[in-house]
């Protein structure tokens, strides 16, 4: 359980929100509606100052104010321990749960990089090749992402990867207490499919282990294949599963 709770207070310092309440142990985050783990309740720490059912109505009130569903990230690691329940018992509701996944860096380094590279410096077309290749066309969602970006705390590398004078793949790492957290990965459309990915995770492995990291985590939705193929393949394998209970707040 100290590995999971680890681990999960890394994520929260590499994926910071704009605006983060303590309330009895709990830290309810606000991003905008930009990426579901900013915007939900970390429960990573128990206590019995203020009772169950009134600090979740608390932060039922937090998110309502803020037009945002109430969402609480659960793993095995959450106190209190039947917080879950509690929550599935009040109506919430569980998507697709989330993997989170680790390897030694020696397995990511052991990859070729090729021409891919890593800038500690952010710059907008790295940001612009991501929201390509999510997707993603929302300017106010763009915007909070850049501020998000903007401001990890822990020492962040900008992967990428250039083919014919074009950004064809990115993504992001942050370390922190002997660990590379890897998120945003992408390869936009025209790329994809020729192990682009690989050699951008591991210009990062490389780059990661001259800050001093010696272990990879990233997350991966269960049912992205591809995705799970590909990390199974270099090397990580699944730790703990987390998931979003959610509820609509009137």
């Amino acid at each position: 359980m100290n590995q999971i709770r680890l681990i999960e207070e890394l994520a929260a310092n590499a994926i910071p929100a704009a605006i983060v309440q303590e309330v009895d142990g709990w830290r309810l985050r606000y991003n905008y509606g930009v990426t579901r783990r900013a915007n939900s309740v970390l429960a990573h720490s128990a206590s019995s100052v203020i009772e169950l059912d009134a600090k979740i109505a608390y932060v039922e009130r937090f998110y309502a104010r803020r037009n945002l569903p109430v969402r609480f990230q659960i793993c095995p690691a959450s106190l209190p321990t039947d917080l879950d329940a509690t929550l599935a018992d009040r109506g919430y509701t569980v998507p697709t749960p989330t993997s989170v996944q680790i390897a030694p860096l020696v397995a990511l380094r052991a990859v070729d990089p090729g021409p891919a590279y890593v800038s500690e410096q952010f710059d907008e077309p790295w940001l612009a090749a991501y929201v390509a290749g999510e997707g993603e066309t929302d300017l106010i969602k763009i915007a909070a992402r850049r501020t998000m970006l903007q401001h990890v705390g822990p020492p962040c590398g900008y992967g990428t990867l250039m083919i014919d004078g074009q950004i064809a793949a990115v993504a992001q790492g942050v370390v922190e207490r002997g660990w590379l957290g890897i998120f945003t990965v992408e390869t936009l459309p025209a790329f994809r499919r020729r192990g682009l990915a690989r050699q951008v995770l591991s210009a990062l492995g490389a780059w990661a282990a001259g800050q001093g990291a010696q272990n990879a985590y990233l997350q991966v939705l269960s049912t992205n294949d591809p995705a799970v193929r590909l990390y199974r393949q270099m090397g990580f394998t699944t730790l703990y599963q987390y998931w979003y209970r959610k509820r609509e707040v009137a």
